[in-house]
């Protein structure tokens, strides 16, 4: 299902005018149209003049009257310390409803920005060269691309447009009398921060092509002129401009077929004006008198050496270099001028792996249209392909080495229907390059990525976009592993992702059964030096992992986090399914050495509605998983189902460092099904935007904090009247549990709230955490509710949540031991009628016996703690009071209530100030409202304070003092029937 980002709802700002530029009208394919006819081109980008930090901010390039316009590149300069690209459209863009299909063109992160463009091609269909030719352009507003920017640091951010170039459809310049201008957004509040300027441009594109002829356009050497030969060239555009040097030294010339110095989009647009007709065969190749004939149909070349050298006669079907010898790049050159499906078999003279060393040029891609090319490492005599059930046992023996992460790409893929499998590609940049819409349904298998034969080698250091397998702009529906022992990769020790896939419509990608991180024994680290799988900037509609027999992935080991999927809207619809992440092969165990050192599983930055469910996810350095949204305004429908988050498959505890799921966004579903256990936090939500996060039917337990947290963080929220706050999931006051019986739980929640309970892990009283769902109900108008359960026995205890229309849900409630016939719970804490002193609140620490918010014991009497004692004390002997008092401290007490009935609470207080107020709650509910205090004349002056009669039920309760106000003392308090 294709994703249309026209449908999108866009963040409306005010308009930053960049430039109204002047183009020349010149003539589509010798197509000129009178001067005089047409209205000037213009260029205009829309931007917000101010976001929030953290906040998107959406760049919108829209152009008029382009009638001859088909391409354009430009570089987006910005302070990359200060904000973040995190995502481009332009695939939809509306060059389209003109009948031209579009190329997008994308170098996403460098180190002074981005760089971005598109071609478009004279024809419906740029694959396939398949459609009528298209004519002139047309009229009115045209939007070319939408970039989006992460503000990460306040200041007034600019943002440059540089080395800007508009082309028409047959490649020539379209003279653009533009400056490089600016744009600035102001992030956060007016006048914060500091300037943010945007660095020099890298570098400075020619301004017309010179006098000689273009061409060749035939870039693959197939005979036609296709859309591999404008991949080709769009290839060294990316490789260029993330070099920094898209003119001059270092550029592959052959891909500068207008011989004007530099690779840009006028190369890349004249190859798409110069496809040769979908009908049209392959032409002879003027090196070959004659040519040599090798019939249509499947071919094998056979490489016999280990050496670099190309072929003597590419086209001539006969894989032999100058030497006599067949080597893999011959192979791929003959390969790719063959017509038909092909096969790279090796037989290489010698014992063990043997390298083939690349030189400084890459690989020729793999290109050919008219049939996939199998690279079968295994046909080397020795090699084995894996038969292990859970790890390799491979015997690689063949292995293609670059020379460094920051040099040239590995095997490269820009057509359909290709299958690599028994090789160990290792020290390139990108050890396989997956590139563009013509390169869909192929197949990487029984690979090892990133490292060497013999698993010892691991990239040195960090090099941006040097992922082990990349797959970007637009290839679509391809596999990276699968269900068989021999198909399964090992993909380690890369000096960026293990597995990139980025861009809009690169969907529809299945990456399966594959050791990612470990090495190929899973017994030691070999990490990818980032992230092990990273979905980016509208990848969609992928699956990551699965559940059947051989289908998950183990994802172990990485330095950053296991899987993350993130970076715009487009980014949906995705699955991560039923992987081992952070733990052994087997997934009950997590020595150190499996752990990633980030989250294990992260969805962030506008991604929508993806499914992550049925993965064990322990062991992690930071989390589980985290659910991240800069700014909080778009990351929405993503659903966490039946995963186990901290306990392995045999229920062995797997902790992960900080917390079991972290939230920072709205509107995710965990749950039903997952397990939460075993973690310092179970599911914590932090950020006052982070609403609408609902949290269902899971079995959260044995957690050292607590099992829903939300902030204010670290201690249960009490219920406040009224259930006013803004905080994440709006602090939802849980339910107060009044009665349980092995059949039935009542008690009161918010009106119209889902109210799930739950068997708690935790003695009655506690806030605990619900081990295991026993049933639920509707909350009435009035708020009361009563939830047929299953489960339960008496003895239990039970807590519950709720959840509200909106998809909020609270933290758990006050445990509430089951009855039904068993005896009532033994007293707890002081005997109720009567008195207690202040002092003596329950043992716990901070958050449960006591909120303080200031570090030590003022009074240094009778308790070490942090709350404040005194013990020069007017209102009896001996006499200790608390004091010091700060608004919103409080003080918890065990009471047990014998009878049930109506009691008034009075606390002695003194205070010489007005307006000092307190309140009482009752299992975390306020029962009497704000009490405002005697002005008693001084601090040792002493009265009561006492409360309109409360209802109590029998049995044990919390009892809670809370300061509204600041400044008084409390002596005890006195509770009477």
């Amino acid at each position: 299902m294709k994703h249309d980002f026209r449908n999108r709802t866009r963040r409306r700002g005010a308009l930053a005018s960049l430039a109204l530029a002047t183009l020349l009208a010149l003539g589509l394919l010798g197509e000129a149209a009178p001067a005089a006819a047409q209205a000037r081109p213009t260029l205009q980008v829309r931007a917000p003049r101010q976001v929030a930090v953290g906040q998107v901010i959406e760049l919108t390039l829209v152009a008029r009257d382009i009638g001859d316009v088909a391409g354009y590149e430009t570089a987006l300069l910005f302070d990359t310390g200060a904000a973040e690209f995190a995502g481009l459209h332009q695939r939809d863009n509306d060059l389209r409803r003109f009948g031209r299909d579009v190329g997008p063109l994308a170098a996403d992160q460098l180190p002074s920005g981005s760089a971005i463009g598109l071609y478009s091609c004279a024809v419906s269909n740029c694959v396939d060269r398949r459609g009528p030719r298209q004519g002139r352009g047309g009229r009115g507003a045209v939007r070319l691309a939408t970039v989006d920017i992460i503000a990460r640091q306040p200041g007034a951010l600019e943002i440059r447009l540089a080395a800007t170039k508009f082309v028409d459809a047959a490649g020539s310049p379209v003279d653009v009398a533009l400056r490089d201008q600016s744009v600035l957004v102001q992030v956060g509040p007016a006048g914060a921060g500091a300037p943010r300027p945007a660095p020099a441009g890298g570098w400075r594109l020619a301004a017309a092509a010179p006098a000689t002829p273009p061409g060749p356009y035939d870039l693959t050497g197939d005979g036609l002129v296709s859309h591999a030969d404008a991949m080709e060239a769009a290839l060294e555009w990316t490789l260029a401009r993330q070099r920094g040097a898209p003119c001059g030294a270092g550029l592959d010339a052959t891909r500068d077929v207008n011989h004007d110095g530099c690779v840009d989009v006028a190369d890349i647009q004249l190859i798409a004006a110069s496809y040769s007709p979908a009908s049209a065969a392959p032409a002879a190749r003027s090196s070959l008198t004659p040519q040599a004939s090798l019939a249509a149909g499947p071919a094998t070349f056979l490489v016999t050496s280990a050496g670099d050298q190309t072929d003597s006669k590419i086209g001539d079907g006969v894989c032999k270099t100058s030497a006599g010898t067949c080597t893999l790049r011959a192979a791929i050159y003959e390969a790719n001028a063959h017509a038909g499906p092909d096969t790279i078999a090796f037989n290489i003279p010698g014992a063990g792996a043997q390298t083939i060393q690349v030189g400084a040029s890459r690989l020729p891609s793999l290109s050919d249209a008219s049939g996939g090319t199998t690279v079968d490492g295994y046909t080397q005599p020795g090699s084995a392909a894996n038969t292990d059930p859970l790890v390799s046992n491979a015997a690689i023996r063949i292995q293609i080495a670059g020379n460094g992460e920051a040099g040239i790409d590995g095997i490269t893929i820009t057509s359909a229907g290709n299958i690599v499998r028994g090789v160990a590609v290792y020290k390139f940049k990108r050890g396989f390059h997956i590139y563009g819409s013509g390169a869909r349904d192929n197949v990487v298998a029984g690979d090892f990525i990133g490292t060497n034969a013999a698993a010892s080698y691991r990239a040195p250091t960090v090099v941006t976009d040097a992922h082990g397998l990349h797959i970007e702009q637009g290839a679509a529906r391809n596999r990276v592993g699968g269900p068989a022992p021999a198909e399964r990769n090992v993909i380690s020790g890369n000096s960026r992702s293990g597995i990139g896939l980025w861009h809009e419509q690169t969907d529809g990608s299945v990456l399966q059964n594959n050791l990612i991180g470990l090495d190929p024994t899973g017994t030691l680290r070999l990490g990818n030096l980032w992230h092990g799988i990273d979905m980016n900037f509208g990848v969609a509609y992928s699956v990551v992992g699965g559940t059947g027999p051989g289908e998950r992935n183990i994802i172990s080991g990485n330095d950053r986090q296991g899987i993350e999927v993130s970076h715009t809207a487009g980014t949906t619809q995705n699955q991560i399914v039923g992987n081992f992440v952070g733990t052994t092969v087997s997934g009950t165990r997590a020595p150190s050495y499996t752990n990633n050192g980030g989250f294990g599983i992260q969805v962030k930055d506008r991604a929508l509605n993806n499914v992550v469910r049925d993965n064990v996810v322990g062991n992690n350095r930071s989390g589980g998983i985290r659910i991240d949204e800069y700014g909080n305004c778009c990351l929405a429908g993503n659903r966490f189902e039946n995963n186990r988050v901290g306990v392995s498959l045999d229920g062995t505890a797997i902790p992960n460092g900080f917390w079991g799921v972290k939230v920072t966004a709205g509107k995710s579903t965990i749950g039903p099904g997952n397990t939460v256990a075993n973690n310092p936090v179970g599911i914590q939500i932090d950020d006052a935007a982070s609403d609408g996060n609902t949290i269902t039917r899971n079995a959260i337990y044995g957690n050292a904090g607590l099992g829903i947290d939300l902030a204010p963080l670290g201690a249960v929220n009490q219920n406040d009247a009224g259930d006013a706050d803004a905080g994440p999931n709006q602090q939802l006051n849980f339910p107060v549990l009044a009665s349980a019986t092995a059949q039935q739980v009542a008690g009161s929640a918010c009106a119209g709230c889902t109210v799930e309970v739950f068997r708690a892990d935790s003695p009655a009283g506690d806030y605990g955490e619900g081990q295991a769902f026993a049933g639920s109900a509707v909350a009435g108008a009035d708020g009361s509710f009563s939830a047929a359960v299953s489960g339960l026995q008496d003895g239990d205890r039970v807590t519950a949540t709720a959840t509200d229309a909106a998809g909020n849900t609270s933290e758990f409630a006050a445990n509430l031991a089951v009855g039904g016939g068993a005896p009532p719970p033994p007293p707890v804490g002081f005997a109720l009628p009567g008195r207690f002193e202040a002092e003596d609140y329950r043992a716990g620490g901070e958050g449960v016996g006591y909120h303080d918010t200031t570090a030590g014991n003022t009074g240094a009497v009778y308790r070490t703690d942090n709350v404040d004692i005194g013990n020069t004390c007017t209102d009896g002997s001996p006499c200790y009071f608390v004091g010091w008092v700060a608004a919103g401290e409080w003080l918890a007490y065990d009471v047990s209530v014998a009878t049930a009935g109506s009691y008034t609470v009075s606390v002695r207080v003194a205070t010489p100030n007005t307006s000092r107020k307190l309140h009482i709650e009752v299992d975390g509910v306020n029962v009497s409202g704000a009490l405002t205090l005697p002005v008693t004349g001084s601090y040792q002056t002493w009265a009561d304070v006492t409360s309109p009669p409360i209802q109590l039920s029998a049995g044990n309760h919390t009892l809670r003092l809370v300061a509204d106000s600041a400044s008084f003392n409390m002596n005890y308090v006195t509770v009477s029937q």
